[in-house]
């Protein structure tokens, strides 16, 4: 009896023990904890992953590769050499950088690279991903904290869990859109203060911050705030009236004051394919209710790339499964409340499936492999939930407890049966105990009179476990970069580039490159671009021209000597595993690199071309007809390409039907090695041939000279140089068919370059080349002499931002092929400036000045306001 006696007592001591350290957690403790917490967590993972500076990784997967550090690379340059955001010919054959800042590089985290060495980037971007994931955490925490009327460790557990959910440990190489969602609590607060106290003004510089860092997510995170505000409890139709006002006012402020950068946004984001077809799809629904359940459970498997837009990544702990149920039968939640945030959570589970409303979310623009961008708002609505549970945590009952884990296990036996994405057995294994853990924890809560601290902190600790674990597993699902094998050339390019010690306007490429934007990430002016700035016509022309090319994207692969010579290609970089079909000449070796030049001279950034290439037929899905009439029109030079017959091909478990010259509509059922076969016969000695295909299913194609593999893989979409092929040679082009449809269009077509009629266009437009005097990233001035009136061609993207300027006389500029710059000239001599200024610029910088001392007047209104007011009391 005594000894029970003892242990009761013990109990009641440990409960009023951790009861006082609640009490003493001041909110400036649990601030710290909610940063310190995810900082160690993330730390954790780089140096269990060899995250530099703890090994050879780096955090940048997938695009974080591919574009950003290319980019980042190019803000480096930038800040270090003190030039201009404006332009840049790293990339794309010249973009305006303004609008790509400020789509990947406007946060002012940035800043700390120029902290580190051009080599140390990749562990810079890292820390930057590690260091705004813990202020995520933060700014949870202060949210949260600023809410609670009794502070506690759930607080912590509750920012952890927004910080370190599925989605930023899946997307969190997007390190652009990391800003909006750490500052995003903070918009929510200054909402609620807006409303609450009248007060703005932490709510307009919030969403300056996230609109100006991204306005990709800000744009979610403002749909968000409309419906929060919407479904706010007001105390009267007045105050959800004034209140509308004021929330509208500050809002265009914020925008107002970030349009410096969301005015040149808009303008660039006009240019690309997204801008330029923004209709809304039709209804249909990605995915079921089932499959989205599947994925709040999905403990350690985040999502981090996926072609299927109705995958999410909503898991953020499987103790916010518990919530939902918990918050609708607490007693001392209102049930307005529990109404509003059930049918918000319907809303999401339903803008996740369904197209329309999916669409709408992101910002009018196609997924394209990064689904459902905005499910953290979703999950921010379920931590909300949970954090109203815990601050009403005397109305939990034991039944409660109990049901609500029976309904979570409920829905994960639902899940797993009903879902078409179904997850491995043990996952639903450690799901299924974690429910019951949590569960049992709050139902002992609810009997406990002495020891609820006790369980309370123990529930807060398995959590905080559990989002510990699930994020340390989910970076070893992710997997890291190894930064020495794509950037080892990084020193190696700076020698090579500096020992050309050629000062002319010149273009430079990859033969093959590593990361898609490699180009971007060394000091040269290049072509391809990868990006979702790249503007719709300059990728639909350099389709047309035979480069390859996406929806976002167009790359060097597909180059011939006249689109070389066009665009001002000069030198060629070889890594030393690389092989590529070319002209160019060898120069030298310069570390990793094998440099080579063209021999072409006479090439220019600029050429006079005959005022007929207006007539010039590039819209042509056939580019050997296009580089023919170019040179027809620009320079009167015929048949560049001569075309070789081809004749229908010989079919194996499909069937294919000639629709017009060189195109094919095909079946099939069966995907098989050679369901398509093409043979070319080569009637006379053929030097230069090229082959050019592109079709919908086309999984794989073997080309082959004489029974001899020469090219194979997936090659379609650009021009392939084969090489020479003697009379009597036989070329073979098989295509195995593989997609979602078993029917589709394929195009193929084979040409024979023609030297002599290359040496011609070569001596014509050497005469014709614009002389380039002076230049920098956003200025061109020189020279060009012609013999009759004529049309100026710039291999420069066409940009409302080029001013262009005739012996001292602004000039009209117009598209050539619909994509290039141009500008009509006079016969004779003339001196040709070019300058650029992003598009809105001007207007956008003069708006944020307005808009920035409106806030300022605002601000000192309301704090001479408050001062009168205290002095009053």
């Amino acid at each position: 009896m005594l000894k029970k006696k003892e242990e009761q007592t013990t109990g009641k001591n440990i409960g009023k023990n951790m009861c006082k350290i609640e009490q003493k957690l001041q909110r400036k403790h649990l601030i710290a904890l909610s940063f310190f917490l995810p900082l160690l967590v993330m730390t954790g993972c780089c140096i269990a992953f060899g995250v530099q500076p703890f090994g050879d990784n780096s955090l940048l997967i997938i695009d974080g590769l591919h574009q950003y550090m290319p980019f980042y690379s190019v803000l480096y340059d930038k800040l270090k050499g003190g030039d201009p955001l404006f332009y840049s010919f790293r990339s794309g054959l010249g973009i305006n950088f303004l609008s790509l800042f400020s789509y990947y590089l406007s946060s002012p985290f940035n800043l700390l690279i120029l902290f580190f060495k051009k080599s140390q980037l990749n562990m810079a971007v890292s820390m930057i991903i590690v260091l705004k994931i813990a202020c995520s955490g933060m700014t949870a925490g202060i949210y949260f904290s600023s809410k609670s009327k009794k502070q506690g460790f759930s607080t912590v557990m509750i920012s952890m869990a927004y910080a370190l959910s599925s989605y930023m440990v899946g997307y969190c190489w997007n390190v652009m859109w990391l800003d909006a969602i750490m500052i995003f609590p903070i918009i929510m607060m200054g909402l609620e203060r807006l409303i609450e106290k009248k007060d703005g003004r932490l709510y307009c510089i919030a969403l300056f911050y996230a609109l100006y860092c991204n306005y990709y997510i800000a744009f979610m995170i403002c749909i968000f705030a409309v419906i929060w505000y919407l479904l706010y409890s007001f105390k009267s139709i007045k105050q959800f009236f004034f209140r509308g006002i004021a929330f509208a006012f500050y809002s265009f402020l914020a925008a107002g004051m970030a349009a410096i950068l969301l005015i040149p946004a808009y303008m660039g984001i006009k240019q690309t394919a997204s801008g330029e077809t923004m209709q809304l799809p039709e209804h249909s629904f990605l995915t079921s209710a089932a499959d989205l359940l599947n994925r709040q459970f999905a403990l350690w498997s985040p999502i981090s790339h996926d072609n299927f837009d109705g995958n999410a990544n909503l898991y953020i702990g499987i103790f916010s499964v518990l919530a939902v149920g918990l918050y609708v039968l607490n007693g001392e939640i209102k049930v307005s409340e529990k109404i509003k945030k059930v049918l918000l959570i319907g809303l999401f589970y339903l803008s996740f499936s369904e197209m329309i409303l999916n669409f709408i979310w992101h910002g009018f623009h196609d997924q394209y492999g990064i689904p459902n961008r905005f499910s953290f708002l979703f999950g921010f609505v379920l931590l909300y939930m949970l954090w109203e549970v815990f601050e009403h945590l005397e109305g939990v009952k034991g039944w409660h407890a109990a049901f609500a884990c029976m309904a979570g296990v409920a829905l994960m036996a639902y899940a797993k049966l009903k879902g078409t994405q179904v997850l491995e057995d043990n996952v639903y294994g450690v799901a299924g105990m974690l429910l019951l853990l949590y569960g049992m924890l709050l139902f002992l809560y609810t009997l406990s009179r002495k020891r609820k601290y006790i369980y309370k902190f123990i529930f807060c600790v398995v959590a905080v476990i559990e989002i510990t674990v699930t994020a340390f597993m989910g970076f070893n699902e992710n997997g890291q970069i190894s930064v020495s094998k794509f950037f080892y050339g990084t020193e190696d390019m700076e020698k090579a580039t500096e020992s050309l010690k050629d000062g002319t306007f010149y273009r430079s490429e990859l033969a093959s490159a590593l990361m898609v934007d490699e180009n971007a990430w060394y000091p040269i002016n290049s072509v391809g671009l990868f990006g979702s700035t790249a503007t719709d016509r300059m990728v639909t022309i350099m389709d047309n021209l035979g480069f390859y090319t996406g929806c976002n994207e167009y790359l060097y692969k597909g180059a011939t000597p006249v689109t070389n010579f066009l665009l001002n290609v000069k030198y060629l970089y070889y890594h030393q595993e690389d092989s590529l079909q070319t002209d160019f000449q060898y120069v030298k070796s310069e570390g990793s690199f094998d440099i080579y030049e063209n021999p072409a001279k006479g090439m220019s950034i600029g050429y006079l071309m005959n005022r007929s290439v207006k007539d010039w037929y590039y819209d042509s899905a056939y580019p050997f007809r296009v580089q023919n009439d170019l040179g027809e029109q620009a320079f009167g030079v015929s048949e560049l390409f001569h075309n070789i017959r081809i004749s229908d091909p010989e079919t194996n478990g499909c069937t294919a039907s000639r629709t017009n010259d060189g195109e094919y509509y095909f079946e099939y059922k069966d995907s098989r090695p050679d369901n398509m076969t093409f043979t070319i016969p080569i009637t006379k000695n053929v030097e230069n041939l090229y082959l050019f295909y592109d079709g919908t299913q086309v999984e794989n194609a073997q080309i082959s000279v004489d029974g001899v593999n020469v090219k194979s893989g997936d090659i379609d979409g650009y021009m392939l140089p084969i090489g020479k092929a003697a009379a009597g040679s036989e070329v073979k082009v098989t295509f195995e068919l593989k997609g979602e449809t078993e029917d589709g269009y394929v195009r193929l077509s084979a040409a024979d370059f023609d030297q002599q009629a290359y040496g011609d266009l070569k001596k014509i437009v050497a005469t014709r080349a614009f002389s380039v005097d002076r230049y920098s990233d956003r200025l061109i001035e020189g020279s060009v002499n012609a013999a009759q009136d004529q049309t100026l061609f710039f291999s420069i993207p066409y940009d409302k931002g080029w001013k262009v300027t005739i012996d001292g006389k602004e000039a009209k500029t117009h598209k050539i092929g619909d994509a290039f710059l141009g500008v009509n000239i006079s016969s004779g001599k003339h001196k040709v400036s070019l300058k650029y200024t992003p598009p809105g610029f001007t207007v956008g910088w003069k708006i944020t000045v307005l808009s920035a001392a409106i806030f300022l007047i605002l601000c000192k209104i309301i704090h001479s306001r408050k001062l009168r007011q205290l002095h009053g009391k």
